[in-house]
């Protein structure tokens, strides 16, 4: 398959493009695709709506720091001030590959050790990689709502209303009710599915139903641990 083939098969004929990605793992391409429009969308981000106000919104959920003094308070500002862009900058950058190597090594444990699969890590990081594709579409639709929506009304963490957190206040809404709430997003769900959907076309031996079920209950765990670090945190 061409690569164009590839990467539009995986939407649209994912066990097919899946084949084909298990037996020539080139992984690189939807990760530089998603870092460049990511990266995009930051620095129209930081144009239309700032940083700044990002970080005094995130200020603003914080009870702890509602509760310093003004003056303490905007020095907590400028620190962050400092901080997080790069943060967000780097992340759009590196953030996906990471994730992609951690997902490909928790499935190797599952798949090929626990399951006797026969798939190799290199397969699994590239189905994991190829699977992000549908956050191009989440990100193209982040471009529309930036663009539409008035600046101090846009949430940089949840930017399209693809999930149940992005219907919530982030300043009244509890940290780990947020956090569950911003978990069970539409394109992360099918993002999942196709990793699943890329293990089954990978190796015989597992079922579609069981990659389904091994991948969902490790992204299950996951926001477990997520939503439990925001409760105790918050």
């Amino acid at each position: 398959m061409s690569e164009f083939a590839r990467l539009s098969g995986v939407l649209f004929e994912p066990s097919t493009a899946f084949r084909d990605i298990a037996t020539r793992t080139r992984w690189w391409p939807p990760i530089v695709i998603i870092a460049v429009l990511s990266l995009t969308f930051i620095v129209l981000f930081s144009q239309r709506v700032g940083f700044e106000r990002f970080v005094r919104q995130q200020m603003e959920s914080n009870a702890r720091i509602q509760q310093m003094d003004p003056a303490a308070r905007e020095q907590v500002i400028s620190v962050n001030m400092k901080i997080i862009p790069a943060i967000v900058y780097v992340s759009a950058t590196v953030a996906m590959p990471i994730i992609c190597l951690i997902a490909a090594g928790i499935f190797l444990l599952i798949f090929k050790t626990f399951l006797g699969a026969d798939i190799r890590f290199g397969q699994l990081f590239a189905i994991c990689c190829y699977a992000l594709i549908p956050y191009v579409l989440s990100t193209i639709m982040g471009f529309a709502v930036l663009l539409l929506k008035e600046p101090d009304q846009f949430d940089l963490q949840n930017p399209t209303p693809t999930n149940v957190g992005a219907f919530l206040d982030v300043t009244t809404t509890p940290k780990w009710e947020y956090a569950l709430a911003s978990s069970f997003d539409v394109f992360t769900l099918w993002v999942l599915v196709l990793m699943a959907t890329g293990v089954a076309a990978a190796t015989r031996k597992v079922s579609w139903a069981t990659a389904v079920t091994c991948v969902v209950g490790s992204w299950a765990l996951w926001i477990f641990i997520k939503v439990g670090f925001a409760a105790a945190f918050s």
